[in-house]
């Protein structure tokens, strides 16, 4: 039998929200997810370092007038 599994995740944002203040939250799981990742790994703390420093650079790359893209 197939494992069930997420296909596709839609978010409907109303006119009026903040983003500034749902950006905040969102950061805040990404950092907290990342965190758990990386402690439940195996890497060393080099290798750790090394996987921020990727996401950080993809971030910069991914960035537009002040926004990620």
């Amino acid at each position: 039998m197939k494992k069930n599994y997420i296909q596709n995740v839609i978010i409907h944002v109303p006119d009026s929200m903040d983003f500034h203040a749902f950006s905040d939250k969102i950061n805040e799981f990404h950092i907290e997810v990342i965190e758990r990742k990386l402690q439940s790994s195996n890497l060393t703390t080099r290798e750790k370092a090394a996987v921020i420093d990727k996401i950080l650079e993809n971030l910069k790359l991914r960035e537009q007038d002040g926004m990620i893209q």
